[in-house]
C-alpha cells in the first residue's frame, strides 16, 4: 500500500485551500482542513498523521509562534509552513528560528507551494516522497 500525503491546512482563505489540493493532486494526497488554532491540536492530538502543515500567520504574531511552539512538541515529525500576506523578512526569519519550515508570501505562488510541500515531506519521509514520485 502506497503512503499518503498528508497537509493539514489552517487558514480560513478558500483559495490556500484550493492551492494546496491543486499542489499535491497528482500525489496520493490528503488535505485536512482546520478553521481555529484548538482544532489543529485536536487533529494531531487525534492521531492523525501529518506530515506538513500549512499555517496562516496571523496577528498578534506571538500566538502564531505559539502554536508553532505547540504543533512541534505533539508532532515533531511534521514541518510547519507559515502563510501570510505580512511579507516581511525579519517575520521570515524568526518563524524558522523558531522552528518553521518556511514562510510563504500570499498570493500564494502554486509552484512554490508545490515544491515546498513536497521538500518539507521528502525532510522526514524521504521513501514516501520517492515511492509517490516513482508512480507518476
Amino acid at each position: 500500500m502506497q503512503e499518503i500525503l498528508s497537509v493539514l491546512v489552517a487558514d480560513q482563505d478558500p483559495s490556500t485551500l484550493k492551492k494546496v489540493t491543486d499542489a499535491i493532486k497528482d500525489y496520493p494526497s490528503k488535505v485536512i482542513c482546520c478553521w481555529s488554532h484548538d482544532a489543529i491540536l485536536d487533529t494531531v492530538l487525534q492521531n492523525q498523521p501529518v506530515d506538513v502543515v500549512l499555517l496562516d500567520f496571523q496577528r498578534p504574531f506571538e500566538k502564531s509562534f505559539e502554536l508553532l511552539s505547540d504543533l512541534k512538541a505533539v508532532v515533531p515529525q511534521a514541518e510547519v509552513v507559515f502563510v501570510s500576506r505580512f511579507d516581511e523578512e525579519k517575520l521570515w526569519v524568526e518563524a524558522v528560528q523558531r522552528g518553521a519550515y518556511d514562510f510563504l508570501a500570499k498570493p500564494l505562488d502554486s509552484l512554490e507551494l508545490k515544491r515546498i510541500l513536497l521538500q518539507a515531506t521528502e525532510r522526514h519521509h524521504p521513501v514516501k516522497v520517492r515511492s509517490v514520485k516513482a508512480s507518476q
